[in-house]
Order: C-alpha cells, then structure tokens, then sequence
C-alpha cells in the first residue's frame, strides 16, 4: 500500500497568515498535535501544538514564527511502512504526502495507519492469538505454516519481535479459529514455547501489539 493511498483531505491546513491562536484551536478541534503549513498548494512546514503554545503572542502570524524548519514528508509513492517509520522517527501525529514537486497532496492520519494495520493483521476477522517464543536460529515461518494447516487453522497474520530480555523471538499469530488448544498441543509436541493465547476477539488490544510490533522492528 501506498501512500498516496491513505490519504486524507479532511483536515484542514494552515498559512503563513494564520495566527498561532488560530492553530491551536484547529489542533484542538481535530485532536492532532500538528498541522501543516502551506501557501499556494505548497508544503512549507509543520507546526507543532508544544511549539506555539510557548510563544508569548498567541496571535503572533505562522510566517513571523521560529521552528518553520520542521518539514516532515512523504511522497506520494513511497510504500506503507515508510511513512509508519516516520511517525515513529518524529512522534507524529500527522504525515503531509507531497508530490515530487513539493505539491501539498494531503496528510496521513495516525487513524489512517491504525486502520491500515487492523485490516493488514487480520483484526476485523474473527479469531484467536498465539504468540510462540522460538529462538532465532530455529525460526522458521513455513514449518509454522506447516503446522496451523495440519490444524486446519489459517494464519491470518504473522508477526515477529525479538525480546530484548532473552534475544529470543516472539512470533504473534492471528489465526481464523477462536479454539486454539489443538493446535497449542501441536506446537508444543514439535518443541514450541507457548508464550500467551487469547481465544477471544480482543480486537483493540491485537491492534495495539501489532502496532508496537512493527514500530519496534522499524526502529531497529
């Protein structure tokens, strides 16, 4: 997925003319701590709420302002995981997507990328959760793969981890089946380690770990 894909066009944007007042209260409205700056469909900056709130003026104008240097984009090409690794590279809460000519195309929301991982991770489908703890010479995805199949259980999806405290991996696996103590017994016959199970369509927190997951493994 790209990330001219996810792009939103709801949230407003703001000018060299704006006032900081008038920022934080579009901030405010939106629930976002940032928010882009642009003049004739042009991408120029982005001004962060902690920024403005420490200005004297409230009414102080955008342009007249420090910190325009801050000017995190994507373009409108670049793929998926791009753009959740500048999230996680700058703590934002928005991305501007811009074209190769520096045109404003829109922004990417952080409930865009939550929404894009819920339905990359299978988390709208019903199923349970299983995370093995395998170490990292001994991972390997098709015998896992092997051993849901013969379960009669599809993996929706997978993800990996390596647990900073052992260096072992943690392997998450959403699955399409809510009882999982067959093929819980399976792994554990070809010498798995059953770290958690949750038979229950935990939606939110699935959501979540996966979400960590991937920020952790981009970070690495």
């Amino acid at each position: 997925m790209l990330a001219q894909e996810l792009i939103s066009t709801i949230v407003p944007v703001l000018h060299p003319m704006d006032t900081g007042a008038k920022a934080l209260r579009l901030m405010n409205e939106y629930h976002l701590t940032q928010l882009p700056v642009v003049v004739d469909n042009k991408y120029l900056a982005l001004v962060e709420e902690e920024d403005v709130m420490d200005w004297e003026d409230p009414d102080q104008l955008l342009e007249t302002a420090p910190n325009n240097a801050f000017k995190p984009a994507i373009m409108e090409g670049a793929h998926f995981f791009e753009a959740l690794k500048l999230f996680y590279d700058h703590k934002l809460s928005v991305l501007p997507v811009v074209s190769k000519d520096n045109e404003y195309l829109g922004l990417i929301t952080k409930d865009n990328l939550l929404a894009i991982l819920a339905q990359l991770n299978g988390v709208k489908e019903a199923g349970g959760l299983l995370v093995l703890e395998v170490e990292p010479r001994d991972y390997s995805l098709s015998e896992i793969a092997r051993i849901a199949e013969s379960n009669d259980v599809t993996l929706l999806s997978v993800n990996t981890i390596t647990n900073p405290n052992t260096a072992k991996l943690e392997v998450l696996l959403k699955t399409n089946r809510q009882e999982l103590q067959g093929l819980v017994a399976t792994f554990e016959r070809f010498n798995y380690s059953i770290k958690y199970m949750f038979s229950e369509e935990l939606e939110e927190d699935l959501l979540k770990k996966n979400y960590d997951l991937l920020m952790n493994y981009i970070s690495m």
